[in-house]
């Protein structure tokens, strides 16, 4: 329903990307550390829940600030006697491929509905170059996945892997695998990817470097793990729709505070920019990972853009609220170079352009990505929409209800509680502030 601007200061929940890592990395070194503003949506929860079957002691406290991971270390893992869920983590199954392959014991991952419709072949077929015993099913594409089959015979072999596809979960799939390898690791990317992985590598004492266009990670790394603690920044994945949201709703002022701005991960920045939008970013801190406050207001003149090429991995999980930024602006945005998001919860290109059309906008889906027509509104041909299951589409429609003067009946809306449990409450709590 129309809301008459969005006031005030919000925090969002930590990195989902940087939190997998941390609690990966944490239960594979010996020791203990602490993970301080974790995000614990369902995703997340999948890692430490698979953890815990292995054995490692995580413990989350009672005001849910941080997580606290006591393990002895990778070689003490315990064999998990049932299946491990992933559930709807793509990010939680494609990382724990590379993971699991160390242990001398056999593992089987499996998810819900939407994960076994998802490649897996992609991190599969790299994983076996390095002589891992793993197999997916319907031919090595999907899940579920089996890895080691219990022969601990097998010695993990390094690599040098030109990447076939632009996603920082199969990099990082094989980096991790590459802990455990007896030569060294080499990596190169099409385009550069979120580098999240790296950099907590680096922080857990890993010497990953980077030679001429390689990413170089020195054989058995994993005898280098060294526990420390991590401070997880808001993620900016979940920041964007409120950047999105104060940028198109009159009368809005929103400080969004402590956001993660990786420029692997901050592209949405460089197209609000482009676009002309009012956004002012101030550094709170760049120890790890930069950290800043966002503080956006309502901007009347949006200019259209076009987004492509290396722009599109430092975005990729924000399309789908760029779309609705770009429907406020004036004239054609065109984004291209997108085809990976035929093959994230849904198919994006597909679902967000259904969605927004639905809503009386104008975009037309391409192979790649979408034609978004700027200021075409017209009536909504129905106002019963849903989610698809896709946390991202639940948060645009929910930000897309905010220009409509009926509300918007979003059916599983409950799919945002995978990356933000408290969305909701934050968007009533800035209505409120008005």
């Amino acid at each position: 329903m129309k809301s008459n601007g969005l006031i005030g200061e919000i925090t969002v929940p930590g990195d989902k990307s940087i939190t997998h890592r941390a609690i990966i990395l944490g239960s594979l070194s010996t020791g203990s550390m602490r993970i301080i503003d974790p995000l614990l949506g369902e995703d997340c929860m999948r890692t430490i829940n698979i953890f815990r079957k292995l054995g490692v002691s995580i413990r989350i406290d009672d005001a849910r600030h941080y997580i606290t991971i006591e393990s002895k270390g990778y070689r003490e893992f315990t064999e998990p006697t049932q299946v491990l869920d992933t559930g709807n983590s793509g990010t939680t199954t494609r990382l724990l491929s590379g993971v699991l392959a160390g242990l001398p014991f056999m593992t089987v991952m499996s998810g819900d509905d939407s994960i076994a419709k998802r490649p897996m072949d992609r991190v599969i077929q790299p994983l076996q170059a390095m002589g891992i015993d793993i197999k997916g099913s319907r031919n090595n594409s999907r899940t579920p996945i089996v890895i080691n089959s219990g022969n601990n015979q097998i010695e993990i072999q390094g690599i040098k892997y030109d990447m076939q596809v632009k996603s920082a979960q199969v990099k990082s799939a094989i980096l991790f695998a590459g802990l455990y390898a007896h030569s060294d690791v080499l990596v190169k990317e099409q385009v550069t990817s979120r580098n999240h992985t790296e950099l907590m590598f680096k922080q857990f004492g890993i010497k990953i470097d980077q030679h001429d266009d390689y990413i170089y990670l020195p054989k058995r790394s994993v005898e280098d793990l060294q526990t420390t603690d991590v401070q997880v920044p808001g993620d900016i994945s979940s920041a964007a729709f409120f950047i999105v949201a104060g940028l198109i709703v009159p009368n809005s002022h929103i400080t969004i505070k402590n956001v993660g701005t990786n420029v692997t991960r901050s592209g949405i920045i460089e197209v609000v920019k482009a676009m002309g939008g009012n956004i002012k970013l101030t550094p709170v801190s760049n120890s790890a990972e930069p950290i800043c406050n966002i503080e956006v207001k309502y901007t009347q003149a949006l200019n259209a853009t076009n987004i492509s090429g290396e722009l599109i991995p430092t975005l990729i999980d924000e399309i789908p609220i760029i779309a609705l930024l770009m429907t406020q602006a004036k004239g054609k945005s065109v984004i291209s170079d997108a085809e990976e998001l035929k093959v994230k919860e849904t198919n994006r290109i597909d679902k967000v352009v259904e969605s927004l059309n639905q809503l009386g906008y104008h975009l037309e889906a391409r192979t790649d990505g979408m034609i978004v027509y700027g200021q075409e509104k017209q009536a909504p041909i129905n106002l019963q929409c849903s989610s698809f299951h896709d946390h991202r589409i639940g948060m645009l429609l929910a930000v897309a209800n905010l220009l409509e003067e009926q509300e918007i009946n979003i059916e599983y809306l409950e799919s945002v509680n995978v990356s933000y449990p408290s969305f909701m409450k934050d968007l009533r709590q800035l209505q409120g502030g008005h």
